[in-house]
């Protein structure tokens, strides 16, 4: 098994987590009924396609899909390239992001320092859970509705605080929620998922001894593969790559709106 086929099957048992998968030959659809506003469980990965033709009829069964099930939107990834000609094709405009892959080199963990003041903890009881949402609305309280987070922190604390390999991490600086970070373990590879730090708190060294903590975490159980996906548009890529991410794979998401 390849590299990118290991973290494919990663992002799939993460995704499982949350969501029912239905596998067709190319394809893969993901819905999460507890949740089914949130884009990235309740979407369409499509593996492959012969040509454009059969790329944009993947593209359309999908669209028609979420809008039988009564949602308002469809998120698309596509892993194999996608072209002007299709997305002119398609009946609805999408908004298109590259998202990159990022893998941990295990040599640069001694390099990474991080702020030595702060202590990152598992959550590992509900009462916790304030914390992660407290840190949750400040990193997207302008983007997104106080409910939606709740609900969407409510949905990980059913996963995290069960037996499933997900686990989610609050960091504390003078007994303060500052950030969290999520991670999934499956088999030797390990994702590292949702990092926020508090806007008012970046540029301190906490997202630094968030990672360090996770990262440390998944060489002491032995993973060999640890990374992240992050929109390329994002300038979080620039910190990735600095403690020693290199990407070896990206993907294009679509999201469509109706």
């Amino acid at each position: 098994m390849t590299l990118i086929d290991k973290i494919k099957k990663c992002e799939t048992k993460y995704l499982e987590c949350f969501s029912k998968a239905t596998a067709q030959e190319d394809t893969i659809r993901f819905n999460d009924e507890l949740i089914p506003d949130m884009y990235s469980h309740n979407c369409t990965w499509i593996n492959s396609a012969k040509n454009d033709s059969e790329m944009i009829q993947y593209i359309e069964s999908a669209i028609e899909n979420s809008k039988n099930n009564g949602k308002n939107f469809c998120m698309i990834q596509c892993h194999v390239p996608i072209n002007e000609a299709i997305l002119s094709a398609l009946s609805i405009k999408p908004e298109a992001s590259t998202m990159g892959c990022y893998v941990f080199d295990n040599a640069n963990f001694p390099k990474i320092k991080g702020n030595a003041e702060c202590n990152v903890l598992k959550i590992d009881k509900p009462e916790i859970v304030k914390d992660l949402l407290q840190i949750d609305l400040e990193f997207d309280g302008d983007s997104l509705s106080v409910d939606f987070c709740t609900r969407r922190v409510n949905r990980k604390k059913d996963v995290f605080l069960s037996d499933t390999g997900f686990n989610s991490f609050v960091c504390y600086a003078n007994n303060k929620a500052v950030g969290s970070c999520d991670i999934f373990f499956y088999e030797d590879t390990a994702k590292i998922e949702d990092f926020a730090v508090s806007p008012k708190k970046q540029g301190k060294g906490y997202g630094t001894a968030i990672l360090k903590k996770l990262i440390e975490i998944a060489i002491n159980k032995g993973i060999s593969t640890v990374y992240l996906v992050t929109d390329e548009g994002d300038t979080a890529k620039e910190m990735y790559k600095k403690l020693g991410f290199n990407k070896v794979y990206e993907h294009t998401e679509l999201l469509f709106n109706f």
